[in-house]
């Protein structure tokens, strides 16, 4: 029964050459001069030149390429996981490479000679332009070039191009190194791996490979079958021998056969699927009487309809969740409360919230807020013991603000298991002790490993007993007066001038004086001459004392520049009483939360733990820029409760209730554990109502834990609620465990209004729930910070959990069981790799299938469609996700209860939301 329908689609004109998958079939003539044309389109076009010869000749040219690149940027990327470094990064990324691949003798042992290309040019731009001069690659091709070359490890690329625009990022000040560095290392190495194919008699450099197009069109076409992976199978033996003899004759010959056989071979194909599609739709009949042109047009709509098929779905999948999202609408005013809640809860908008707020409203008297979990206070963090800042806000933003840890008791590391760390650090990495220390400390690995997977809570809970505890602390979050910087300042230099002298001159001590280093700082300042005493009892000469002199300016750095560097930085530390104000005002308005105010207003913010899982971060808090957001729910806290504070804001119209305690808590993602923090500083009216707080924190938890643990194991359908707490957390100590929770999967819409909005419908942990009360914002400022910064980083949210669906190997980073760190920076899979982005399929995929579904950001606001519209067209970044279709947006107006929705330009109205329509959805969630 084929048969016909073979035989019409091999006799109806240019149908396989219109829908095949690969670009050299010829069509229905053998026309060289045509296939010659498509060869040079294929080839020559921006595609790197070794891409063409490996695609020809069947070398490996870019896989040897790409793991040169890689090895390098190991080797000057390292953020010290490596014990050996690359000499001379300091210099730069090209620079320090060059170095050393001109004395690399394995390079010259593999007949690779970079040191020849080297030769030409010493800049990173001279060398790309003279082997894009060598390649005889025009120069309007050079920017779709470069693009190709780059795109060929797109994470090195995308890390290195972050790398090099961080400010702040200590390892890329200190090893510079960029994409014009990456584009030079890549193609220097590239001419010389084509130079050594030259040596064997390959056609190497564009001119070349056009004209053995033009004049060998045939054999061309059948090597770029054959090492394309195209050729026919039945076929493959004949082409490769054909090739391998190079005789023009017998080539001639089976390219004829080849062309003939392969447009048979396409007609076959195409008879399968149009098999298969009549039987879907029960219409084979019909389409074995239709004539052969109408199968070439059946055929030509379905190329179409397959080219559009995906977004179809798409728009068919966003169209069922937004009216789902309609039909949950409660537009309903909720009536007044009789008293004030019991405890207000603010909570960071991520997904993850709306189940644990779902649970608390349901076990008690609390109210809840949406904010992004770094409160609207941009925050650069140094934690206690630390001496690196931490940028505490979304990555669109750039705090001026530092604020530092500070122990409210005595504090001290343990230094016996701090070198211990670091010792057994230095064996793993080291590449020379290995041999030696297996048997010696293999037992305290062992150890390890068992505990951590026969029994991992009983063994976490021991190994924290040998860990000190930290102390008491607070946050320094008050601006230093001119004279306390003033004296850190010379606290300081006091302090070094002790140490150079001690190191420099060789003086205990107790042989130091004040008044001998207080005239060493005036000195070294230029605030007053030499003291003849003080040289003397230094032990120097003039020449002596010139000399230390100068060491200290410059090398210890007692000097007035530096001096006025020191009180710069320390004008960064904490926030004027008008900033603090600030932030507290514009934190609570933009919720609505403005009256009636609890006993306790908790700031919940939200981190995730786990065990060996790189991709940790990912799991923490979005708004801190990866971090958790503990440390920001602590600065508005600490904020909101000063009375200096509060009677600022009361001159403001903000009046905040004089038993109204802002309190700090901590929500583990993981766990879903509530913690409360700070509890030192409670009120004592207000510790008879803890117990009672604790009580539906811990029930909300495990209520919460139930509800989730069964998304993560399936054999757990219906747990109690303490066996579901308790499988959580063992999730989170589980160094085993690749997926402790599903993080921010499967969300779906970001809605900004009232919680009354949809707090009859369970969300299920799929949207990010922003508070927002249009008629506290007539000016819509608020409302252009909620798009500018949350619903920013939600949309990139989003963004890397849909394309990390769709192609996972590509756009995410594959499984994690193959992931290795690389360079403490980022993660490979297996030893040697492109730098995974995107999540692990752990994050998206379940069982091989999308647990994810991939959407684009479905965003509600409730407000006046005029008020939501001007905000968005206020929003240069917004509109343009919304106008280019990233973001499908929806607008419920109170006023009119109608709902809009932008769709090709232009707002379209969805129809009204009845209120008969809401009586029934309310009556039906609350049976």
């Amino acid at each position: 029964q084929p048969v016909g329908l073979d035989r019409t689609l091999a006799q109806t004109p240019d149908i396989s050459a219109a829908l095949s998958d690969r670009p050299l079939d010829t069509g229905s003539t053998i026309e060289t001069d045509t296939l010659a044309t498509r060869l040079r389109e294929t080839l020559l076009g921006d595609r790197p030149v070794y891409e063409s010869i490996d695609a020809l000749f069947g070398t490996a040219i870019g896989a040897d390429l790409d793991e040169l690149v890689i090895k390098s940027c190991l080797d000057f990327f390292d953020e010290g996981q490596s014990v050996w470094d690359m000499p001379g990064r300091e210099k730069g990324f090209f620079t320090a490479w060059s170095g050393v691949a001109r004395r690399n003798l394995r390079l010259f042992l593999r007949g690779i000679h970079v040191r020849n290309v080297l030769a030409a040019e010493d800049s990173p731009e001279g060398v790309i332009a003279h082997v894009m001069h060598s390649l005889q690659i025009p120069e309007d091709r050079w920017v779709g070039y470069f693009t190709r070359e780059i795109a060929r490890l797109h994470g090195w690329a995308g890390f290195i191009r972050w790398r090099s625009g961080a400010g702040h990022y200590f390892w890329g000040k200190r090893y510079p190194g960029d994409l014009v560095d990456f584009v030079a290392v890549r193609l220097t190495l590239a001419l010389a791996l084509l130079s050594e194919c030259g040596r064997r008699q390959i056609a190497v450099g564009r001119d070349a490979l056009q004209q053995a197009i033009e004049t060998n069109t045939a054999e061309m076409y059948l090597r770029h079958e054959l090492y394309s992976g195209a050729v026919l199978p039945a076929m493959a033996h004949r082409v490769e021998v054909a090739i391998s003899r190079r005789a023009s004759r017998a080539t001639a010959r089976l390219f004829e056969e080849y062309v003939v056989e392969k447009r048979a071979d396409e007609a076959r194909r195409q008879a399968r699927r149009l098999r298969e599609f009549s039987s879907q739709i029960g219409a084979r009949a019909a389409l074995e009487a239709l004539a052969p042109d109408a199968i070439g047009r059946l055929l030509d709509t379905l190329v179409v309809f397959e080219r559009h098929e995906g977004p179809l779905w798409l728009r068919a999948m966003e169209a069922l969740a937004m009216r789902r999202l309609r039909d949950a609408i409660s537009l309903a005013i909720p009536p007044p409360r009789p008293k004030r809640p019991f405890a207000q809860a603010l909570f960071c908008i991520d997904t993850r919230s709306e189940r644990i707020r779902r649970h608390l409203e349901g076990v008690g008297d609390y109210q809840t807020f949406g904010i992004a979990g770094f409160f609207g206070v941009p925050v650069s963090f140094i934690p206690l013991g630390k001496g690196s800042e931490k940028h505490l806000c979304p990555v669109l933003l750039t705090p001026k603000n530092l604020v530092l840890e500070m122990a409210m008791g005595e504090w001290r590391d343990d230094a016996t298991l701090s070198a211990l760390e670091k010792a057994m650090h230095g064996l793993k990495e080291s590449v020379l002790t290995p041999f030696v220390t297996v048997e010696a400390i293999g037992l305290l690995f062992g150890f390890d490993m068992v505990g951590k997977t026969v029994a991992p809570q009983r063994y976490n809970r021991w190994r924290r007993r040998l860990h000190p505890q930290q102390p008491s602390t607070r946050l320094l979050l008050d601006k230093l007066t001119r004279e306390q910087a003033d004296s850190i300042v010379r606290a300081v230099q006091r302090a070094v001038i002790v140490k150079a002298v001690a190191q420099d001159l060789g003086l205990a001590t107790e042989q130091i004086t004040d008044d001998m280093v207080r005239a060493l700082r005036e000195a070294a300042l230029g605030h007053q001459a030499a003291d003849p005493r003080l040289i003397e009892e230094l032990g120097l000469d003039d020449a002596g004392w010139s000399s230390f002199l100068d060491d200290l300016r410059d090398g210890y750095r007692i000097n007035p520049v530096f001096a006025q560097q020191q009180l710069e930085r320390l004008a960064r530390i904490g926030f004027s009483l008008d900033e603090q104000a600030r932030y507290v005002h514009q934190a609570l308005s933009s919720i609505g939360l403005t009256r009636d105010f609890s006993r306790f207003v908790l700031l919940v913010g939200h981190g995730s733990t786990s065990e060996n899982n790189p991709y940790e971060s990912a799991l923490d808090c979005g708004a801190c820029g990866g971090n958790q957001g503990i440390v920001s729910a602590r600065v508005l806290a600490q904020m909101a409760n000063k009375p200096v504070v509060r009677r600022r804001l009361r001159s403001q119209g903000l009046d905040i209730a004089d038993d109204a305690w802002f309190v700090p808590a901590m929500h583990n993602t993981t766990t879903d554990e509530l913690k409360l923090l700070d509890l030192d500083l409670l009120p004592p009216s207000h510790l008879v109502y803890l117990d009672r707080l604790r009580n539906g924190l811990v029930a909300a938890s495990r209520r919460c834990a139930q509800e989730r643990l069964p998304t993560l194991d399936s054999t757990r359908a219906d747990p109690e609620p303490t066996a579901a707490y308790r499988g959580t957390q063992r999730n989170a100590l589980d160094w085993s465990q690749v997926r402790p929770e599903w993080g921010l999967s499967r969300n779906t819409y970001f809605i900004i209004g009232r919680r009354s909005l949809t707090q009859q419908w369970h969300l299920d942990g799929r949207a990010f729930l922003h508070s927002y009360d249009y008629r506290l914002d007539p000016k819509r400022r608020l409302l252009e910070n909620i798009l500018t910064g949350p619903l920013v980083v939600g949309q990139w949210i989003n963004m890397e959990h849909y394309f990390s669906t769709t192609d996972n190997e590509r756009f995410g980073s594959g499984s994690k069981v193959y992931h290795n760190i690389a360079g403490r920076f980022g993660v490979m899979t297996g030893n040697l790799s492109d730098l995974r982005t995107g999540l692990p399929a752990q994050t998206v995929l379940k069982d091989g299938r999308p647990f994810h579904e991939p959407m684009r950001l479905i965003t509600l606001i409730e407000a006046p469609l005029e008020h939501a519209r001007r905000a968005i067209e206020g929003v240069v970044a917004v509109k343009q996700l919304v106008h280019n279709g990233w973001i499908r947006m929806m607008v419920v107006d109170p006023e009119t209860s109608r709902i809009a929705l932008f769709e090709s330009g232009e707002w379209h109205e969805q129809g009204p939301v009845s209120a008969d329509e809401q009586t029934m959805r309310e009556e039906s969630a609350a049976s």
